[in-house]
């Protein structure tokens, strides 16, 4: 029981922040006592600059070879993976309300995770190295890429003129400088980063768990989530677990069109397949941010927040398969 409760621990304390928002929503919301915009945008710095301490600079150097296999990833990132969901939510257009559309589209768009596709590669013997670059690769790209087809679907949907320059520089100070700066402390100071890394391991998942209690304590005070419903949210654990399905199904069969090694494979499954939440909620918050008042966070929150749990247990059953072979 104890090694289950470790395993899911991030999960379930996701889970208890999402209970204290809504049980106590006065503390996490706009105006309220841990003032969230601040803090949140110090908190994601943060999570970027520890990641970047963390990166192996050799394993990134090494790992852009073979190129197909990027070029597979990010396929699936930003084309492939919307196109599945678009066909998935089509005859579900009716069901599923506006806010939560959008928060399947953003899903849809957003990067690969960094750390656990990573992990999830080596524990099943698949390519480390190339995990690493495929991941950075996808995160740095979607600094761009996501924010622009985020910004542009609002605009057609709320008919309001949204402005990019000011996201994409808001949002390079939060991901891309920090992230920078990260590597060159690795460089620079070996030794002291690497005291950093091992010494703050975790200490971005307590970050994110923050950042989605402000999130979910704003919607419950501007009552949304509340007006949501139990049978909606479990409407949108069906359909993202469908998807999560869906996509690992034809990642893992396209896969094999690339005639690549075992090894690669693996390492290009867990890239394709999964959805980062350290990037997906500061991309999402801050592009929201960028348009108050057209849509409720929390909602657009939701889709991912039940897809992160639900890939980290399909991956945890495939890495015990593949990693015992």
């Amino acid at each position: 029981m104890q090694k289950h409760l470790k395993k899911h621990a991030f999960t379930l304390w996701l889970l208890f922040a999402v209970i204290l928002a809504v049980l106590f929503p006065a503390y996490g919301s706009k105006g309220g006592l841990l003032y969230p915009q601040i803090s949140t945008n110090i908190g994601v710095w943060l999570i970027f600059f520890l990641q970047g301490i963390a990166l192996p600079t050799s394993d990134l150097t090494s790992g852009y070879s073979p190129k197909r296999l990027h070029a597979f990833v990010l396929s699936w990132n930003y084309i492939i993976f919307p196109i599945v969901v678009g066909v998935l939510l089509l005859p579900l257009s009716l069901a599923v309300p506006n806010e939560l559309r959008l928060g399947f589209w953003l899903l849809a768009i957003l990067p690969t995770t960094v750390s656990s596709a990573v992990v999830f590669s080596t524990v099943s013997k698949g390519n480390t190295s190339n995990a690493i670059f495929s991941t950075v690769f996808s995160n740095l790209l979607s600094v761009l890429l996501v924010p622009a087809v985020a910004v542009a679907y609002l605009s057609v949907e709320s008919g309001i003129s949204l402005s990019l320059s000011p996201l994409f520089s808001k949002l390079f100070l939060i991901i891309i400088a920090p992230l920078i700066l990260g590597q060159l402390v690795r460089k620079w100071l070996p030794k002291i980063s690497a005291t950093i890394a091992n010494r703050t391991k975790g200490f971005g998942n307590w970050i994110i768990i923050f950042i989605v209690h402000c999130a979910f304590a704003q919607s419950v005070s501007s009552g949304f989530l509340i007006e949501l419903g139990l049978f909606s949210i479990f409407k949108i654990i069906s359909i993202t677990i469908l998807i999560l399905l869906v996509v690992s199904q034809f990642v893992w069969w396209s896969s094999n069109l690339l005639h690549l090694s075992k090894e690669q494979r693996i390492s290009a499954f867990f890239c394709s397949s999964q959805k980062s939440l350290a990037t997906g909620l500061p991309l999402t918050t801050s592009i929201l941010a960028s348009a108050p008042g057209i849509v409720d966070v929390a909602s657009v929150l939701i889709p991912l927040m039940c897809y992160h749990p639900a890939q980290l247990i399909l991956a945890g059953i495939l890495s015990n398969r593949w990693g015992s072979n």
